[in-house]
């Protein structure tokens, strides 16, 4: 999915199942169904390895779909037994539209533990203008964007200023206020 499809949080149609992206706010209750999926998976999206996947968690592949979807596990239960090449095919739609939950790769072991929490995230992207409503409804794929991109605008800010300070240690005043100009100008 590319980043307009991420950013405006929309959904795809598969016959009349509406497949919605997961938000920041339901990842407490999506997770617990989708991380043993997103292990098994293992990044690989083809309909033998999403059989597979189905054939070993078949109550969190139902989950899945039922809090993707507009429809509740009954249906998909009655997919799955009467049609499983289409509860497959459902299955994989709900897996690619939210690709960047199950893409995500397993967090390397440090031996030092650290206190990160996802009040760290999200303060970090409030401190970068973005509003606590606005980051709760926010698909997990745009959420992980704007913080890969706020990532990005701190270390270019920080290369600036180290930059400015480096420059402004080995010139001389006058020197200095002609890059200030400079700046400004742009």
């Amino acid at each position: 999915m590319n980043e307009f499809f991420l950013a405006s949080n929309r959904t795809i149609q598969k016959e009349d199942i509406e497949i919605n992206q997961i938000t920041v706010k339901d990842l407490d209750k999506w997770s617990q169904f989708a991380e043993p999926i997103r292990k098994e998976l293992k990044q690989d999206y083809s309909d033998e390895k999403a059989e597979s996947v189905i054939k070993q968690n078949k109550t969190s592949a139902l989950m899945l779909c039922s809090l993707t979807t507009n429809f509740d596990t009954d249906v998909f239960l009655s997919i799955m037994n009467t049609d499983a090449d289409k509860f497959i095919s459902i299955f994989s739609e709900v897996l690619v539209v939210n690709k960047a939950y199950f893409d995500q790769e397993d967090a390397k072991k440090t031996k030092e533990k650290t206190e990160t929490t996802w009040f760290d995230s999200f303060q970090f992207l409030i401190s970068k203008g973005h509003r606590h409503k606005d980051i709760l409804d926010y698909s997990f794929g745009t959420f992980l964007e704007y913080l890969k991109a706020a990532q990005r605008n701190e270390r270019n800010s920080l290369l600036s200023f180290g930059s400015a300070m480096r420059v402004s240690y080995h010139a001389d005043s006058k020197a200095y206020s002609k890059y200030t100009e400079e700046v400004k100008k742009g």
